[in-house]
């Protein structure tokens, strides 16, 4: 049960079940990428691999004139990292910030910022290889910010120092109807027997006083979920207030990641936890963000991406919005995991 700093109704809203996927919209192929990345981020432990992980990332709003700088999530290890943004170039920053500290595999796949803090989430999923059970992803943390910098500041272990991190999330989707079936110990990834396919979170976004939380799994034939939750009340109490959402993004897909634009939400989209929809392809969606009105933007032509020799394989996971006009293309970062250093690709997606 929850406890009474959290508090929710006694129904969840839940949108009504989609009836039809999204059509599969034109394909547009990277205007630039990978950038490149000098000598690339720095870990002290198991270095290439973590490099070619990460997973999430948040680019706070910051002054005219500020360089622009994101934070960089890794679903290896706990730490994150800085990354500026120069012309063609990304810079990875040597910055450790401490998400959890110690030998821990909080497996961090999603991070938002909405300007005054930063959110950062684990998968809240089970080890892929084995089912085994992985406590320390269940987290997520918010910290704050200097709105001039967008950076936080940090103790002398590198922990940043106005930190909250809770295991509400978890304990709120173990209250759901739609999500408290795939909540628990002894849970899988894929298509596996039934009550045994766990949530795994992807994909985060902010938008006004509302956490979005995107999945990759479960997928049902109606389409990915995506939970709408009150960010204040995970951290400080209150009502939640969840809504659960059902998005349909397209036959075998789910949410890889999310991120907020003046008019709503861009969905990054890909293949789901079922290794039978592992050819499945990536997309871009429009969603409002308020009901189940889902409008496909672009496929992503990667096929003519040349892996470098740090590259394993190409599977975009973060979204990064450069410029957001009024009547123009989303300016848009993907970056990958599997690819050293997130290997950014630059997308002009349409409207």
């Amino acid at each position: 049960m929850l406890g009474a700093t959290l508090l929710i109704g006694l129904t969840v809203a839940l949108a009504p079940a989609a009836s039809t996927q999204a059509a599969e919209p034109p394909a547009i192929r990277p205007s630039a990428g990978p950038l490149e990345a000098g000598d690339g981020f720095a870990f002290a432990s198991k270095p290439k691999k973590t490099r070619q992980s990460l997973s999430g990332i948040a680019c706070p709003p910051l002054p005219a004139g500020a360089p622009r700088l994101c934070l960089a999530v890794f679903d290896e290890g706990g730490e994150a990292r800085y990354l500026t943004l120069e012309g063609g170039a990304l810079r990875p920053q040597g910055e450790r910030i401490v998400l959890l500290p110690g030998k821990v595999e909080l497996d961090a796949e999603a991070a938002a910022t909405d300007g005054r803090f930063y959110y950062v989430a684990g998968s809240h999923s089970a080890k892929r290889s084995d089912c085994k059970t992985n406590p320390d992803s269940r987290h997520l943390i918010r910290f704050r910010l200097d709105p001039n910098t967008g950076r936080a500041e940090l103790d002398g272990s590198g922990r940043p120092k106005d930190t909250a991190d809770k295991d509400a999330l978890w304990r709120l989707m173990g209250t759901l109807p739609g999500l408290k079936q795939q909540v628990g110990d002894g849970m899988c990834l894929g298509a596996v027997p039934p009550g045994r396919n766990g949530v795994n979170i992807e994909g985060l976004a902010v938008k006004g006083e509302r956490l979005f939380v995107g999945f990759r799994g479960p997928v049902t034939r109606d389409g990915a979920k995506v939970l709408s939750v009150d960010k204040k009340a995970l951290f400080e109490g209150g009502p939640a207030d969840p809504k659960l959402f059902t998005l349909p993004l397209g036959p075998g897909r789910s949410v890889r990641d999310l991120v907020a634009v003046s008019d709503g939400i861009l969905i990054l989209a890909g293949p789901d936890d079922d290794k039978a929809n592992e050819g499945r392809g990536f997309a871009v969606l429009h969603w409002t963000g308020a009901d189940e009105t889902i409008r496909p933007l672009a496929s992503l032509d990667i096929g003519g991406v040349t892996l470098r020799g740090c590259d394993e394989e190409i599977k975009p996971e973060a979204i990064a919005v450069l410029s957001d006009e009024p009547g123009r293309p989303y300016e848009a970062l993907i970056l990958s995991d599997g690819l050293c250093d997130g290997g950014a690709l630059r997308f002009g997606i349409p409207r």
